[in-house]
């Protein structure tokens, strides 16, 4: 490991800030890119690039004049646009490129999930009667304009004050975390009766899983978009330090 390389972490994964804490335990240069600011994390103690880049072209300035001499991408699971201009950046200034991606979550045989490819084939499967809440997020509620079940409740934290872009719409607020049992007892109150997840994976959103678990809730999960073959990528941040090491 060359503790004079900068390493470019680019972030929008929770994976991210404990990869960040890591490199700079070890003394090493980390410099971050997200495209848009977190609400749930402290900002990150190192330079920061917030706002997505218009193009490869653009990023590949932004890493040149930055220094930049490694990329680990911990962009989030469902950001494909993000991960592929970043492999792209990296190819064309011949610099190492690793995808950090945490595994998805795997159904039990206690579960009721139906795999999507997309929140549009999910919307299409509903009954007409569908009390739905999802995790999506709130830039994916342009996908469900053909939404024709009862309601979709879609939860923001206390501290964001939007207005809902269809009257089918409800934002329930609420700050996470939350444990099974909280969600068990909103899904209750507002009578849920299915659920639409992208497969994130991870352990910090899976409450809501155990809950509609526990109740017997069909969950309607949208798939992950394949991985490249070609993309050198690892689960973990062990993993991911160990790449770093052996350059």
């Amino acid at each position: 490991m060359n503790a004079e390389r900068t390493v470019l972490v680019m972030a929008g994964a929770r994976e991210a800030h404990a990869l960040v804490i890591a490199l700079l335990a070890q003394g090493r240069r980390v410099v971050v890119s997200l495209p848009e600011p977190e609400r749930m994390f402290d900002p990150f103690p190192v330079p920061a690039c917030i706002g997505a880049f218009e193009d490869c072209a653009e990023m590949i300035r932004w890493m040149e004049d930055s220094g930049v001499e490694q990329v680990i991408d911990a962009s989030h699971s469902f950001d494909d646009h993000v991960c592929k201009v970043t492999f792209a950046a990296a190819t064309a200034l011949s610099l190492p490129y690793l995808r950090l991606l945490r595994p998805p979550w795997k159904a039990t045989a206690k579960d009721q999930w139906s795999d999507m490819h997309s929140i549009a084939d999910a919307v299409r499967s509903l009954p007409s009667d569908a009390r739905v809440f999802t995790n999506t997020g709130w830039a994916s509620l342009c996908e469900f304009a053909d939404f024709e079940a009862e309601k979709l409740f879609v939860r923001q934290t206390s501290d964001v004050q939007r207005n809902a872009p269809f009257p089918f719409v409800d934002v329930i607020e609420g700050q996470p975390p939350f444990s099974q049992f909280q969600e068990e007892a909103l899904f209750r109150r507002l009578a849920v009766t299915h659920l639409i997840c992208r497969n994130v994976g991870g352990a910090a959103s899976m409450s809501k899983l155990l809950a509609a678990r526990a109740m017997q809730i069909p969950v309607l999960m949208i798939g992950r978009a394949p991985q490249t073959s070609s993309l050198p990528h690892v689960e973990t941040v062990a993993e991911a330090l160990a790449w770093d090491a052996g350059l």
